[in-house]
């Protein structure tokens, strides 16, 4: 009778697990978007930079200083957009890592059991070789 319990707390753990892991891969995924647009961002800015050089080279002085102010127009545009990343990603990762704390508080046999095993599991992947 204890082993059935101890199984359906063990099957019951294991499901909270998981939707803890892919309710975390679900907020990835919703990180990703920002990260594609930063990279995009990123190589308009190197482009127009590159343009912009070999405008300079042709054009004169006058063009250096417009080169100069479109490049920090661009790494401040692509600055803000890595601290809103940066900010999303912490947030995501500060809210997995308090429900996962809040859990293992409630539930610290099972935390403990659980991340035994996760250890185990990543242990036998990292030697099986």
């Amino acid at each position: 009778m204890d082993q059935q319990r101890g199984e359906g707390v063990m099957g019951d753990a294991t499901r909270k697990v998981g939707d803890t892991v892919s309710d975390l891969a679900a907020k990835i995924d919703q990180a990703k978007p920002v990260f594609r647009d930063l990279q995009a961002s990123a190589g308009a800015a190197i482009d127009k930079a590159a343009g912009l050089a070999r405008d300079a080279s042709s054009a004169g002085i006058q063009a250096v200083a417009q080169a100069g102010d479109a490049i920090q127009g661009v790494a401040r545009e692509v600055g803000n957009k890595v601290d809103q990343a940066a900010t999303t990603a912490y947030q995501q990762g500060a809210r997995a890592g308090g429900y996962v704390s809040r859990y293992a508080e409630e539930q610290p046999l099972t935390a403990l059991l659980i991340a035994g095993a996760i250890g185990y599991g990543l242990a036998y992947l990292i030697h099986r070789n």
